[in-house]
């Protein structure tokens, strides 16, 4: 099914204002673990989406793409957009994933260096973007942001299972 042109029915979005973590248990109850570390470039999304694809497929989880790949987009977007506002007095900043799955749940963790909150806005019918949090809100059934002392910046996270896909 396509969330796209709207034959796969979209959860009713889940807004985040304040940060919030994932359940971190649940993470590390997840069988499959795999990182990328790609340039803040416009390619990125793309990138993204090729490494998540294979990824599934050697998961044998590809029925997760369509979601997994439109909220990987999304996150990834954002985070090129925002670092290419900083003016960096070496290399830009690569953007993190991490993402951890099983046969019911998928969580997909984005890093970027930016401290300010993603914020879900209401994009007018005529605008080319800023439906981006309001996507990622709809494909998961769970998602949100946090500061990370590690890394510095911010982990933008979410979680989709697969009792949300089939709805």
């Amino acid at each position: 099914m396509n969330a796209i042109n709207g034959t796969w029915p979209l959860a009713t979005p889940v807004m985040h204002s304040q940060p919030s973590s994932p359940d971190f248990r649940r993470l590390d109850s997840l069988p499959y673990y795999s990182t990328l570390e790609i340039d803040a470039h416009p390619t990125a999304p793309r990138d993204a989406r090729k490494w998540l694809s294979a990824l599934l497929l050697e998961w044998s989880l590809p029925d997760f793409s369509e979601a997994v790949e439109l909220v990987v987009s999304e996150l990834v977007t954002n985070c090129v957009a925002e670092i290419g506002k900083v003016a960096w007095p070496s290399a830009q900043p690569p953007v993190r994933l991490w993402l951890r799955g099983g046969p019911s749940c998928l969580a997909l963790q984005v890093w970027d260096p930016i401290l300010a909150d993603p914020v879900p806005r209401a994009a007018a019918d005529d605008e080319e973007s800023g439906r981006g949090l309001f996507l990622v809100g709809c494909c998961s059934d769970n998602w949100g942001f946090y500061y990370t002392e590690e890394f510095g910046g911010k982990i933008t996270w979410a979680m989709i299972s697969r009792q949300l896909k089939e709805r």
